[in-house]
């Protein structure tokens, strides 16, 4: 019976272990690791609306944002969480544990670190009187929060890019009795997942450009991108292919691939993990079609 139950164990892990493909394994060590420090404050931001505005929440949906694209791995700069996992290190070098948890200074280094800085934020209750009805107004919610954040290279140092990330709401005029309240924490989440969003979508557009990955029958283009990438069916993109690399003659470095207008796809159908569309427009049919390995832009 020991020996049975011993056997059907042993079948039970190389199970397990022969179904993860070292394809997989050797793709998720090598995503590269982002570290998202905590948003900071513009100068001139000030008022009563402030009070409303919850760095910690978005800071959160920014770490979720990137996870959720399965491009990177997450590192926390949460000095909360950081001090729990010491705490733990310390723990697993106890006699209490047996010492199977990261050792201490063995934490992992982020390759881009994101610094991001509140720019502007609006979040506010106006109320219009009603005409000849006492006590009585109309309603409106108002928001905007606007984000700048920087990409930086862990290693050089250097600033790779920046990106500017807006977001606003207005509703709709209601009747209401009296003044009172502000409006709902669950509208501005709202905006931090869009902002959190669009910086997630911009920052694996600047590692990761929207590639055709085949053509394929009547026009159509598979796109590497899914439900992760932030795309809308019925969307247009612009299509360039990449010409020769341009190299700056007073410095010797790489300035980029000179790019050629291509066309336009529209997306048709998105699956988890890549993007079909189909062809609307090509420019040189003939010369120049529409192919593998041509880069997809948002038209701007």
């Amino acid at each position: 019976m020991k020996l049975e139950r011993k056997s059907i164990c042993l079948v039970w892990f190389l199970v397990t272990i022969f179904s993860i493909s070292p394809c997989q394994i050797f793709a998720q060590g090598n995503q590269p690791a982002v570290a998202i420090k905590k948003p900071l404050l513009g100068e001139g931001l000030s008022g009563r609306q402030m009070k409303h505005l919850n760095l910690t929440t978005l800071w959160t949906e920014m770490e979720n944002s990137f996870r959720d694209t399965r491009k990177f791995r997450v590192l926390s700069r949460n000095k909360t969480v950081l001090d729990a996992i010491t705490e733990e290190q310390d723990f697993a070098a106890s006699d209490f544990a047996k010492g199977d948890a990261a050792t201490a200074g063995q934490l992992n280094n982020a390759n881009y670190l994101v610094l991001s800085t509140v720019q502007d934020f609006k979040f506010y209750r106006k109320h219009t009187p009603v005409p000849n009805f006492d006590d009585k107004y109309k309603r409106i919610d108002v928001g905007l929060l606007q984000v700048s954040a920087q990409m930086y290279d862990t290693v050089s140092g250097q600033m790779m890019t920046t990106f500017s990330l807006k977001t606003s709401f207005r509703t709709a005029p209601e009747v209401v009795n009296g003044r009172k309240g502000s409006p709902s924490s669950v509208k501005f989440t709202r905006m931090a997942k869009k902002i959190a969003g669009q910086l997630a979508d911009q920052f694996v557009a600047a590692l990761y450009p929207m590639k055709i990955v085949k053509r394929g029958s009547k026009g159509k283009v598979f796109i590497n991108r899914g439900k992760d990438g932030g795309l809308k069916k019925g969307q247009i993109l612009e299509v360039f292919s990449a010409g020769e690399v341009l190299i700056d003659p007073d410095t010797g470095k790489s300035l980029g691939s000179s790019e050629e207008y291509a066309g336009k796809v529209k997306v048709v159908r998105i699956n988890p993990k890549m993007t079909i569309a189909v062809i609307v427009s090509e420019e040189d049919a003939e010369f120049f079609p529409i192919g593998t390995g041509n880069i997809l832009r948002l038209p701007q």
